[in-house]
């Protein structure tokens, strides 16, 4: 198992430090402005000449210093490619059967549902490494740029928005393991779970103000990582986090289910 483990972190150590390298660089810019902003006293303004549904969706993170520090949590872009990087990870078992190399691996004693296990430890070290690269890099970040005097964000905050980002990039990444277990090719598992992922997020956005796409919004797993509510101290944390375990749960049992009776 270790051997197959550290095989696949080699093949993608690369674009795993490079991910991370940009989360970092986007958590040092981001206290910049902050502290930009805090030294201005233009939050109020900011929040302002927003859309409606951008300020629903970022909600504090845009009115305040400790807010904006985090907002990398919630924001589109550090969101989204942490999601769509481990969809690209869990897709592994569809890339080894696409290019042959399943069966030099289960040439040997190996049972082959163990490929589903390795996947999973490697997405596992990969999103709990990210998290743990951006919260040193928020600590990092503070106490270098923050301006005297103001706030920092809450320790709890931080850590409760870096579990909802796990728990969501791990629900979506336990469907994309089950898409690669039935597919022969990885862009075949990659491609639909990625668009659904970003079709998904738009549906959250939009349901701030399309009363049928908020309706339709609560089959997407970004419904259950209610960024702002955690800064406003107004979510049902026990609930959301069972319904992305619970759907993670299930997609990696069909994973398994999937691959073990699949013609390889």
């Amino acid at each position: 198992m270790l051997t197959l483990v550290g095989r696949s972190f080699k093949r993608q150590a690369g674009i795993i430090l490079s991910v991370a390298g940009v989360l970092v660089g986007f958590q040092f810019a981001l206290i910049a402005v902050a502290a930009s902003f805090a030294e201005r006293r233009d939050f109020e303004r900011l929040a302002q000449v927003l859309p409606a549904f951008i300020q629903n969706a970022l909600g504090p993170s845009l009115r305040s210093f400790a807010g904006m520090a985090l907002i990398g949590y919630v924001e589109p872009i550090p969101v989204m490619l942490v999601v769509i990087f481990l969809v690209y990870l869990a897709t592994e078992p569809a890339a080894e059967v696409e290019a042959g190399l399943v069966d030099l691996v289960l040439a040997r004693p190996v049972a082959r549902q163990l490929l589903i296990t390795r996947t999973l430890l490697l997405m596992a070290f990969t999103v709990v490494s990210l998290q743990a690269a951006t919260g040193v890099a928020i600590w990092l970040g503070l106490l270098w740029l923050a301006p005297a005097g103001v706030a920092w964000p809450r320790p709890s905050d931080a850590l409760t928005l870096m579990v909802y980002l796990t728990a969501t990039a791990w629900c979506f990444g336990s469907i994309a393991l089950a898409a690669a277990a039935a597919s022969r090719r990885r862009a075949a598992a990659l491609g639909p779970v990625a668009i659904g992922a970003i079709a998904m997020y738009l549906l959250e956005m939009l349901g701030d103000v399309w009363s049928v796409a908020g309706k339709l919004a609560v089959l997407s797993p970004f419904h259950y990582f209610p960024g702002s509510e955690v800064l406003n101290g107004r979510t049902d944390i026990a609930l959301n986090l069972s319904v992305l375990g619970t759907a993670s749960l299930v997609f990696i049992a069909l994973a398994y289910w999937q691959f073990s009776r699949r013609d390889l």
